[in-house]
């Protein structure tokens, strides 16, 4: 618990450091319409890609898109993808989720606008995740000296053998983030999260599975983090002060 919220904190203090050195290339910055449209991002969350390829756990997939004002990010994310883990031959369980999810939330953005549309936000959101589920189970975890043999008690009931269906939840996220410009139209964005009062319809909360856009379901909360790369429209004419 302290070793997560420790890291929590970190992806918040750390972002402003990173994004400040391609914010002082800028001395002329743009004059702030905090309502008005500034800039349009899309992109797609590399980091969760390559996670689960290199936990072989399946393929995930998540795209952002966000419309920018001088003060107030506006950010949508949906994710689609499965997650899938496989331990029968080692006695223990077999576990399929796939599905989507849809995030939507706005933050606010604490520097002065610049000519390279560099943010760092704090902000809420909302998210809902759609998805069907597999699980196997040939065992219980056994309480046991493993050189013992198997107890009947050891043995999953009937309902955890092979059991199928799905299900909805939500949430609500608290998210520390910034985009910076890396090279031309191309920018780097970096989140990390809290989520947290999770719901899930029809209470299958005896169920352990993962539940995409969340993590491990059984947590009562989860941390999270995002690495987007990400092409950055103009909405406006720079205009200086």
């Amino acid at each position: 618990m302290l070793r997560s919220i420790i890291n929590f904190l970190f992806f918040i203090i750390l972002p402003p450091f990173f994004a400040w050195g391609n914010i002082e290339k800028s001395k002329k910055k743009m004059n702030p319409y905090a309502l008005v449209p500034t800039t349009l991002y899309v992109g797609m969350d590399v980091a969760k890609t390559g996670y689960g390829w290199y936990q072989k756990t399946g393929n995930a997939y998540e795209f952002h898109g966000s419309i920018d004002t001088s003060r107030i990010v506006w950010n949508l994310d949906y994710g689609f993808g499965k997650i899938e883990r496989n331990a029968l031959k080692q006695k223990g369980s077999y576990a399929h989720t796939n599905g989507h999810y849809l995030r939507i939330g706005a933050g606010y953005t604490f520097l002065s606008p610049t000519l390279q549309h560099n943010v760092f936000f704090i902000g809420l959101y909302y998210a809902k995740s759609n998805f069907d589920f597999h699980i196997k189970s040939n065992k219980l975890t056994c309480n046991h000296a493993p050189e013992k043999p198997c107890l009947p008690l050891c043995e999953a009931p009937d309902s955890l053998k092979d059991l199928q269906g799905n299900g909805a939840a939500n949430w609500w996220e608290l998210v520390a983030g910034t985009k910076v410009q890396f090279v031309s139209i191309v920018s780097i964005g970096c989140t990390a999260r809290y989520r947290f009062a999770q719901k899930l319809k029809d209470r299958k909360e005896f169920l352990p599975f993962d539940l995409l856009g969340w993590g491990l379901r059984e947590d009562a909360y989860a941390f999270g983090y995002n690495a987007y790369l990400l092409v950055r429209v103009p909405l406006q004419k720079n205009k200086l002060k």
